[in-house]
């Protein structure tokens, strides 16, 4: 004899489309920091600042920096920490501009292949390729006034005003005057 299974394995059913309790309770408020952890979390940030100025100045990124690090701080927060104080952020922009030098180092040791394995092979020569130009973009980036890209347009030609303003007045379409005041129509006078 044959039985027939009616229950179907991960289905529920609910009475009335009622959720069970534990999916009906609201969530709950996301945690605020205390004034205590924002506090020690500055001092935390104040005393990484330093040695990430150092650090940016020796040709690190901060990406690098944070990742390691010991302790778990957030890339953003950290961002957004310099960024709020204008003299801490001018600090950190001195740094990524003063990496350029560096940076500039770094090219000029890649370019002579002092890195390189095998420096005539078409991988190291393509490498290479990449991680100076990598480089050169980023000095154009943190320092525009030395390495950034230049553009300048020139434009030539002279304007007259006298014959701006008679091809102005050529332009003027002379018509003529209609009054258009509204008459009433009691007024015969």
């Amino acid at each position: 004899m044959k039985q027939e299974n009616t229950s179907f394995v991960g289905t529920a059913v609910a009475s009335e489309n009622q959720l069970p309790n534990w999916l009906s309770v609201p969530d709950p408020e996301p945690l605020r920091t205390s004034k205590a952890a924002k506090a020690l979390l500055h001092v935390e940030y104040e005393q990484i600042f330093e040695r990430v100025v150092e650090d940016i100045y020796r040709g690190r990124s901060l990406q690098s920096l944070i990742e390691d690090d010991h302790r778990a701080i957030s890339y953003e927060d950290f961002l957004r920490w310099v960024k709020r104080d204008a003299v801490r952020h001018e600090r950190f922009k001195e740094a990524q501009e003063m990496r350029t030098e560096f940076l500039a180092g770094e090219i000029l040791e890649i370019a002579d292949g002092v890195e390189s394995v095998d420096p005539h092979s078409n991988d190291t020569v393509n490498r290479d390729k990449l991680r100076i130009d990598t480089r050169k973009w980023l000095m154009g980036a943190h320092n525009r006034k030395r390495y950034g890209e230049t553009k300048q347009i020139e434009l030539g030609g002279t304007i007259s005003i006298t014959e701006a303003l008679a091809q102005a007045q050529a332009r003027v379409i002379e018509g003529e005057v209609i009054d258009v005041t509204p008459r009433l129509e009691n007024d015969n006078d």
